[in-house]
């Protein structure tokens, strides 16, 4: 083990130099946010070469040594914004770092007369300036509220009136308190309460799924701006003598809505629209709705808007441009939805359904419908869940035993654990699915074992890094990756 450790320190000093080189090219922002990482990981090298028992961030570790882990995960990862690595690993918190990154990184643009986007990292607010005062589409992340508030006012002398929110993620809903000062109405759907008490009640599980730290998770009310005013369905808010009207449908959540200003001509899309397969099948989060989605999309189009304006990515302005792929958008959810029901009610097994997936060539390659966040399956995975319970028509696995107990018999039988490690390595270049199937099996039944820690980190970087990987699944396999290489720097 100290020999490896050596060898580790080595190989991470080497590869110090040429990340920061590597990503040199992709931007100064990028290379910003691996600063962190770098000089964390040239503190443990030196550590390791002497010799301490001190822990090692196994994560860093592995984006030192493999440069193009990053990049890959990021892709997706900034929802076609800029990207800040300190407000991403502790979304609920306002951090020193976060706040200086929001305000850094932030920008303001006039879309339209007293309309602005506020361009942060991750997320966009919306800004529509009125005699009465200002109404805010949604207000960003923690770390992101008193960037908001300066560029609010840098562009207008009038009060905050409106907060809308949304919906209540942690991108959307958690800057409010830099932007109370003039005490605005906070509006939002009723169900959106309900996602603020679950945050507190699953504070431990919702910091898991979401990679983030335990202690920035709220606790109590207080450590959250709550609505002032909710509604159902449909309600109009008229600040100023202009009318705002917010819609409700279930989409990427139970609690979304977007803004119709029919004055302007605007539509605030909010996270129904994001310029590529928006997150409607996120294995890791709660039920999604891409029927209701798809609903949402053809009224907003119904609307036939001139300007819309979504919560990631750039503005549409292009009226044409709009109407097509709104229309994009609805249609693929609404033939997902339709082809997984039809699977349902043929009997097909559960875990089939995703596969036999039909998508038109013309749906499948617009460029509105890249599958960089989720993917396609995703979102029939999500379809299936809706209407159906937890079991996956396979007869063992209503009681099924541990995973644990079932690679670890797997693994007996294939003769042990260096056979299907060899296996899974002579896999990986023809079918890196399987291979992956081999692999878990393999960690699971003996996770000390040298190889398949080995294993699990070249398994997992190549699904990252190649062609088919969205940034969800990519994230589940960078947890294993960690897992594995946490072993090998620390013995455990």
């Amino acid at each position: 083990m100290k020999r490896f450790l050596l060898s580790t320190a080595l190989v991470l000093l080497g590869f110090m130099l040429g990340f920061h080189y590597a990503l040199d090219d992709t931007g100064s922002g990028l290379v910003d946010a691996v600063e962190e990482l770098e000089r964390g990981a040239r503190g443990q090298a030196a550590r390791l070469a002497a010799g301490t028992s001190e822990r090692v961030d196994a994560r860093a570790s592995l984006f030192i040594e493999f440069p193009d882990l990053y990049p890959a995960i990021k892709r997706g990862g900034a929802f076609g914004g800029t990207w800040s690595n300190a407000i991403a690993r502790d979304i609920f918190a306002a951090s020193e770092q976060g706040i200086q990154d929001a305000k850094e990184l932030g920008t303001i643009e006039e879309v339209a007369p007293r309309t602005w986007m506020i361009y942060l990292p991750l997320v966009n607010v919306v800004v529509f300036e009125t005699d009465e005062g200002l109404v805010l589409v949604d207000a960003g992340t923690a770390a992101e509220g008193p960037a908001i508030a300066e560029l609010v006012a840098s562009v207008s002398s009038k009060p905050i009136h409106t907060i809308i929110y949304t919906h209540g993620h942690s991108d959307h809903a958690f800057g409010t308190w830099a932007l109370v000062a003039d005490n605005p109405q906070i509006i939002a759907t009723d169900a959106l309460v309900a996602r603020f008490d679950r945050y507190r009640k699953l504070r431990g599980s919702v910091a898991r799924y979401l990679g983030q730290p335990l202690e920035s998770m709220p606790e109590t009310k207080d450590d959250m701006f709550y609505p002032t005013a909710t509604f159902s369905g449909t309600t109009e808010v008229v600040v100023g003598g202009e009318s705002f009207v917010l819609r409700a449908h279930r989409g990427e959540t139970d609690d979304q809505l977007y803004v119709w200003v029919p004055s302007r001509s605007i539509v605030a899309t909010a996270d129904y629209y994001q310029g590529f397969l928006p997150n409607a099948g996120n294995g890791k989060r709660v039920q999604r709705h891409p029927e209701e989605w798809a609903a949402a999309l053809r009224e907003m189009a119904a609307e036939k808007p001139a300007l819309l304006l979504p919560a990631h990515g750039q503005p549409l302005t292009d009226s044409a441009v709009i109407q097509e792929n709104l229309d994009v958008l609805a249609e693929v959810f609404e033939v997902i939805s339709a082809q997984t029901i039809e699977e349902l009610n043929k009997g097909t097994r559960k875990d089939l359904i995703p596969t036999r997936l039909a998508i038109p060539e013309r749906l499948e390659n617009h460029p509105t419908l890249e599958e960089k966040y989720v993917s396609f399956e995703d979102v029939s995975k999500m379809v299936i869940k809706l209407y159906t319970g937890w079991w996956d028509d396979i007869p063992s696995h209503w009681t099924p035993a541990t995973f644990d107990a079932q690679a670890r018999e797997i693994v007996r039988l294939a003769g042990g654990p260096s056979n299907v490690v060899a296996r899974a390595r002579a896999l990986m270049p023809v079918d890196i699915v399987m291979a992956s199937h081999l692999t878990d099996w393999a960690w699971y039944a003996y996770p000390d074992n040298p190889e398949v820690q080995q294993l699990v980190i070249d398994n997992y970087h190549a699904r990252i890094t190649g062609p088919d990987a969205n940034t969800q699944e990519m994230l589940a396999y960078l947890d294993v990756m960690a897992a594995a290489r946490a072993r090998q720097l620390n013995d455990q």
